[in-house]
């Protein structure tokens, strides 16, 4: 009998490693920074000095969750995660470029804020010993997971907001240069 209960607790040990993922940054020809989970979509010149982030994911404990979910909220118009990816046109450039900013600002500091978690995670994973505590790690590390999740859409809704931001610029200076030419 406790050579069964050994070998379900080794098996829940096993397999209560922390879900992980790999992803890397890099700059495009145009200048804008990405975030890819695919290094064949990193350009081959830029592979031999990328920056890696691994990460895995987890709940906070409950005082510090409220703490950085105040600080990784959106705020209506700024964060632009739930908004329009488009530049509205009574939006100045400039304007939509502090918005941009913020935007990066508030990923950064949620990107910080995971990699603080992770960091936080690995050391409780070296004090889970009982079944229990494995089971709230896991618990854990699973809402991370999720977070991470978020954290990657709104990479891409920056994206989208940044190439939508860079046509914007684009057509205006498509535009100016064609009036320049008109009158000439």
């Amino acid at each position: 009998m406790n050579l069964v209960k050994l070998s379900i607790c080794l098996l829940i040990i096993i397999f209560a490693a922390p879900a992980s993922a790999q992803f890397y940054k890099y700059i495009d020809e145009d200048g804008n920074t990405r975030f890819t989970d695919d290094i064949n979509l990193v350009p081959p010149e830029q592979r031999k000095n990328i920056k890696s982030y691994e990460e895995s994911v987890s709940e906070p404990v409950q005082e510090e969750a409220s703490n950085i979910q105040e600080e990784t909220q959106p705020a209506p118009k700024s964060a632009g995660s739930g908004g329009s990816a488009a530049i509205d046109d009574a939006e100045s450039l400039e304007d939509a470029r502090k918005r941009l900013d913020a935007f990066k600002d508030e990923i950064d500091a949620e990107y910080a804020a995971l990699i603080e978690e992770k960091k936080k995670l690995a050391k409780e994973k070296e004090q889970a010993q009982n079944r229990e505590q494995i089971i709230e790690y896991n618990k854990k590390v699973e809402d991370l997971n999720q977070r991470v999740r978020d954290y990657q859409q709104k990479g891409k809704d920056y994206e989208t907001q940044v190439d939508a931001y860079n046509k914007k610029i684009a057509e205006q200076n498509a535009a100016q240069k064609e009036k320049k030419e008109e009158d000439q």
